[in-house]
């Protein structure tokens, strides 16, 4: 199963439980403070996505950054993933979960990613901008600033990318010349054909030419 299935799996589960506990304002609250913890503690996240980090580590990090602040409902789900061995993938079923939540709500959530801060008018346009393009009048911004962007902006709404960055143009740029170059390269083999290995093909007829001489002379040497 892929890894997309498999989060959307684990979130629709997380949402059914919540919903037939009446836990779904809690279960909400919770995951927005996962997702802002993975956030702003990376070091959290690198825990959990270790291969090398024995479980019974995780488990006690868990346990002392996680347990005293979501509920009875969202923690066990933490742990579930932890006892499948899915717990790299914590951050994406939080995603998933909020995807499920906000289609429900008729809202959505762009994540962007800009060089600079947007200012409150630039964020709102942005809105405006993403509202248009998915056709849902309440969208969402969860904003995160990335200086190698060079300018521009990048937003991501579900699994589709909308690159407005200047280093996504130059990295385009480049590679439009590279594909030029390769043309231009196979396009100047087939007018121009290798000189060597023509002369090289005609060697062994003149060579041939040489050994029959040689043969005829012997031979008229015998007749005499």
């Amino acid at each position: 199963m892929a890894d997309g299935q498999i989060t959307r799996r684990y979130a629709q589960a997380l949402y059914e439980e919540a919903r037939d506990q009446g836990h779904l304002s809690m279960v909400d609250e919770d995951v927005a403070f996962l997702r802002e913890s993975l956030d702003q503690a990376p070091q959290l996240e690198r825990v959990l996505k270790s291969p090398v980090v024995p479980r019974k580590k995780k488990q006690g990090v868990l346990d002392s950054l996680v347990k005293p602040r979501v509920g009875a409902l969202t923690y066990r789900f933490v742990e579930l993933l932890l006892s499948k061995d899915r717990e790299e993938m914590l951050e994406r079923m939080l995603r998933a979960y909020r995807t499920l939540r906000d289609r429900q709500e008729g809202i959505v959530e762009a994540e962007v990613r800009t060089a600079h801060p947007l200012s409150g008018e630039e964020g709102a346009r942005l809105e405006e901008a993403v509202g248009r393009i998915t056709g849902k009048p309440n969208v969402r911004l969860q904003t995160e600033r990335e200086p190698d962007l060079i300018g521009g902006v990048v937003v991501r709404v579900g699994d589709t990318v909308y690159d407005g960055s200047v280093r996504h143009q130059l990295a385009s740029l480049r590679d439009r010349l590279a594909r030029r170059a390769d043309v231009a390269a196979g396009a100047m083999n087939t007018d121009y054909p290798d000189n060597g290995n023509a002369g090289g093909n005609e060697a062994p007829a003149d060579g041939a030419g040489n050994a029959d001489t040689g043969n005829a002379s012997d031979r008229h040497d015998e007749g005499a």
